[in-house]
């Protein structure tokens, strides 16, 4: 089996004709005249430079060589062999250069080696970074990449960063305590310093992420008095937005977002605030508390709109928080719907054709308002939330709709001489009218033949069928 600085001399010979070998301990010379390497000539050098030089440049300029000097080299003006050292390449027997020569850079990277010894004696993170490494990367992209190894990340701060707060939200610490063993602690802090302007006498993950969700939140309201005098760059808040549309690390930013509600007090700061101020904001689960806590009292009090509630509910619907909230927002939705629905629509009517034809253009929306308003408060858990709402609901829905109705219905009823609503089809020309008309072209119908279907349900289910964009109904 090859030794390692066999093999390290065959990489740097892959790339170099002529490799230079400086002793500079003089503790190797038993391994260089014991060294065997196919097709290339040992030399050493002893005052006999310039005859060297000679040789290796014109009597065999296609013969590889080995240099070897028991010493260090001699002074670059007393180097005869110094433009061809230059041009060629240098092997350095040390453990250092060696890990150099495995990963494939030069000895102008030994500073890298001698200050992260630690990360280098583990094999497996030499091999991860060896894949990463790039013909051109420059010192500080290699210790990026030397991070991202330590972090299991890739080998970008931001992608760094969600791993080391993920870590941080599970309360542990072997991947922070790795970097720092490594030498790479204050390189990381320069990098944030750099491409997200964090800086702090003593600078942690946990400083960074209240700073982080500080100036994120507190930027609306530039009165503010908490808002950082040293802010932190827009790349920070761009990061901030991609953590938490994450996948991945989604349910870590949630982790920190509540460490941050309860440290920033943000729920208190939140009571002095108008929630029209934060419709677009997402930062805690709070403001969500806050804005749907007023548009219960808004709606209730008719203090808004319905429009104006389906426009907050739609920017929220895009917010990070929606999902946990979903059931409460569309209640809400629901409720404004059909309040304002109910104030605008005439509930008279002259005949039991108008009755039908008013009912299936606008009033069933109401029984659609209220059946879903229902559904989605019994669904949301937040029964004392939503009770003085949901009371003021069904109120409406039985005494002021229901009975009204109910009552104008009974009136044309009793005035009508025939149970018939022309132009309206009765029921019973239904399988002349819709069914047959297939049958006849040979075509397949399905007919939904129900019981107790309410009108609202039906055109509910109408407006299903037809999304999928395959049937006709």
């Amino acid at each position: 089996m090859e030794s390692p600085i066999g093999q390290s001399l065959h990489k740097i010979f892959e790339k170099h004709r002529i490799v230079f070998w400086y002793d500079h301990k003089r503790e190797l010379r038993h391994e260089f005249e014991t060294l065997v390497l196919d097709s290339i000539e040992k030399i050493e050098l002893i005052n006999n430079e310039f005859g060297v030089k000679y040789r290796v440049l014109r009597q065999e300029p296609k013969q590889k060589f080995l240099l070897y000097r028991d010493g260090p080299p001699p002074a670059d003006l007393d180097n005869w062999l110094l433009d061809v050292q230059l041009a060629q390449g240098e092997f350095r027997g040390d453990q250092g250069a060696m890990w150099l020569t495995d990963l494939g850079l030069g000895l102008e990277f030994v500073d890298i080696v001698q200050d992260h010894v630690a990360f280098f004696q583990a094999e497996s993170r030499k091999e991860s970074l060896k894949r990463l490494l790039k013909s051109d990367d420059t010192r500080p992209l290699i210790r990026l990449k030397m991070l991202a190894v330590c972090v299991g990340a890739e080998a970008r701060l931001d992608s760094i960063l969600e791993n080391l707060l993920a870590e941080l939200a599970k309360q542990q610490d072997e991947k922070i305590k790795l970097v720092h063993r490594c030498g790479l602690e204050s390189f990381l802090w320069q990098q944030m310093k750099k491409i997200y302007g964090y800086e702090a006498n003593e600078a942690t993950l946990n400083d960074f992420v209240i700073q982080l969700f500080k100036q994120s939140y507190f930027q609306h309201f530039p009165t503010s008095s908490s808002v950082s005098p040293k802010p932190l760059s827009p790349d920070a808040l761009v990061f901030l937005k991609r953590w938490q549309d994450s996948r991945t690390f989604a349910s870590y930013f949630d982790h920190h977002s509540q460490n941050c509600d309860r440290n920033l007090n943000i729920e208190q700061d939140l009571s002095n605030r108008d929630f029209r101020d934060l419709i677009s904001l997402d930062y805690f689960r709070s403001i969500d508390r806050k804005i749907i806590g007023e548009l219960v009292r808004g709606i209730t009090d008719r203090a808004v709109t319905g429009i104006e509630v389906e426009q907050w509910i739609r920017q929220r619907r895009q917010s990070h928080w929606y999902k946990d909230f979903q059931h409460l927002y569309e209640a809400l939705d629901y409720a404004a719907q059909f309040i304002q629905t109910l104030a605008q629509v005439d509930l008279l009517m002259d005949s039991l054709h108008e009755g039908i034809q008013k009912y299936s253009q606008v009033w069933f929306r109401l029984d659609q308002f209220y059946r879903k308003f229902i559904y989605h408060f019994q669904c949301s858990g937040e029964v004392s939330l939503l009770s003085t709402l949901a009371d003021n609901i069904e109120n409406l829905y039985s005494n002021h709709y229901l009975l009204t109705l109910g009552n104008h219905w009974q009136e044309v009823v009793d005035r009508a001489e025939a149970w018939t609503a022309d132009p309206i089809p009765r029921q019973d020309r239904f399988f002349e009218r819709w069914v047959n008309p297939f049958l006849k072209k040979d075509k397949k119908v399905c007919v939904i033949i129900s019981d107790a279907l309410r009108y609202e349900i039906g055109e509910e289910f109408l407006r299903l069928i037809r999304q999928e964009d395959r049937y006709e109904a």
